[in-house]
């Protein structure tokens, strides 16, 4: 039984005292680490294909609409399966779920570098999406099960900017890689490739990496907080103490499948969550899917030069997640726990639609990745207060509440690189970006109706 409680399978014992249970909490941090670490292979493997898709398609012989399919496909199978994947990590642990997925799309990944064609490459990334569905709602459950409601917001940060550092640094790597893996027999022995550059052993190498994350993440993480239960001693002791955000109960039954959809669907909050996300993603995604083919138009013909300029808007996206988690809790604290989450969720995203409709009118490429910069900087702002939305409304449904509003959310992401890429042809790309603010504003329109004081199912909050 002792091995049962060590591999985090079931609960430890309740009552341990306070000054171990502080000490035993601290391990908090390591769990949060270890997921961002997590997030950040989640990104690389998700974002490597937008700066090797122009070799790809040259290697492979894809046309533009090919190329849009390709790019739309992870997105697709990734929004449908975020609520299974979600439920899942609710009833058997983020532990299982996310560890499991890690290992599975890292051999996706590699799996990519040794495709023939269409249909294959199409294949393995739609199989891709179904196996990164589960990371951030299991990341969402563990963040829960491990913060104070006070921390939720900078925890979510945390997780998520792992996630955005490995979207940072994805295009100028994978470039480089492509580059030094020149003539290096690592899966290029497969098949010809015309373009001269290596992404089949990008891909082999970064599912390499993705199997060693997958092994530590096993290693250290645990589903709960060892001692996650209070003792009636510490509880009498300490009466005002935030006993009630840890969880008390991790034995309890989880809802079942069917029930969580009746919930979700049931709720205007989800509803509302899920079109903000669809709206956003329309115009995010360009930013990692047709950002590298707007530069080629644009000029910039140095494959490393595209990647550093994706990189940066990216960074500077980045820097916006650094500080989210912050705004988030502050604004909770000081506008209550309505208008802490739905203000900074339509303001930002206005924003975002403003800065959307100035880009037709600005000179040059460094200017256009500028002000996509400082878009991204206002979507990762937000982007912790919609974790913290999901924590906040979902009780003990929070893997679904998030699973809910991804998968309507990259829905979008998968709509976004076919519906731009059509506006392209149709009217330039200055349309592409009238459309992505467009999207932004309906979006805001959503954040702002959001109520947090609402939970999925009352019974539970």
């Amino acid at each position: 039984m002792s091995s049962l409680f060590a591999r985090g399978t079931l609960p430890f014992p309740a009552g341990p005292s306070s000054l171990s249970r502080r000490c035993l909490m601290s391990n908090r941090y390591v769990i949060v680490g270890i997921t961002a670490v997590a997030a950040l292979w989640l990104y690389i493997d998700r974002v490597c294909l937008s700066i090797l898709v122009d070799p790809i398609q040259r290697d492979l012989g894809l046309t533009d609409r090919e190329k849009a399919r390709v790019l739309s496909a992870f997105f697709l199978t990734y929004a449908l399966f975020q609520i299974p994947m979600g439920s899942l990590a609710d009833r058997f642990g983020p532990r299982l779920v996310l560890g499991l997925s890690i290992a599975i799309w890292s051999l996706v990944t590699a799996a990519t570098g040794f495709v023939l064609g269409f249909i294959a490459l199409l294949g393995v990334r739609l199989l891709l999406g179904i196996a990164e569905a589960g990371a951030y709602p299991a990341a969402s459950v563990l963040v829960k099960r491990w913060a104070r409601s006070e921390e939720r917001g900078r925890f979510s940060s945390y997780v998520a900017f792992g996630g955005r550092a490995g979207g940072v640094i994805a295009p100028y790597l994978t470039a480089a890689l492509a580059v030094a893996l020149a003539g290096v027999g690592l899966a290029s022995w497969f098949a010809h490739n015309p373009s001269g550059q290596n992404w089949r052993g990008v891909f082999v190498v970064y599912g390499l990496c993705g199997l060693a994350v997958a092994l530590l993440f096993w290693l250290i993480v645990r589903d709960f907080p060892p001692g996650s239960a209070p003792s009636t001693t510490e509880i009498q002791a300490d009466p005002n103490a935030d006993w009630h955000a840890l969880p008390t109960e991790p034995t309890k039954a989880p809802t079942t499948f069917a029930r969580q959809l009746i919930l979700l669907s049931r709720s205007r909050n989800m509803w509302l969550f899920g079109a903000l996300q669809l709206g956003v993603n329309i115009g995010w995604v360009f930013v990692i899917t047709l950002l590298p083919t707007y530069l080629i138009n644009a000029g910039i013909d140095d494959v490393r030069q595209r990647g550093l300029m994706q990189t940066v808007v990216l960074f500077i996206g980045a820097c916006g997640m650094l500080f989210g988690g912050f705004v988030t809790d502050r604004l909770r604290a000081r506008l209550g726990p309505r208008l802490g989450r739905s203000v900074p969720l339509g303001a930002t995203i206005s924003l975002c639609a403003l800065v959307l409709f100035l880009v037709p009118a600005l000179p040059g490429a460094w200017v256009v990745v500028a002000a996509l910069g400082a878009m991204a900087f206002l979507v990762d702002l937000h982007n912790p207060t919609i974790w913290s939305f999901a924590q906040d409304v979902g009780g003990k449904n929070v893997g679904a509440a998030l699973g809910f509003g991804n998968m309507l959310g990259n829905l979008g992401a998968s709509l976004s690189p076919v519906l731009l890429t059509e506006v392209r042809d149709a009217a330039g790309w200055n349309a592409v970006f009238v459309c992505c603010g467009c999207s932004f504003v309906a979006a805001a329109l959503c954040g702002f109706l959001l109520d947090a004081t609402k939970p999925v199912d009352a019974a539970d909050a």
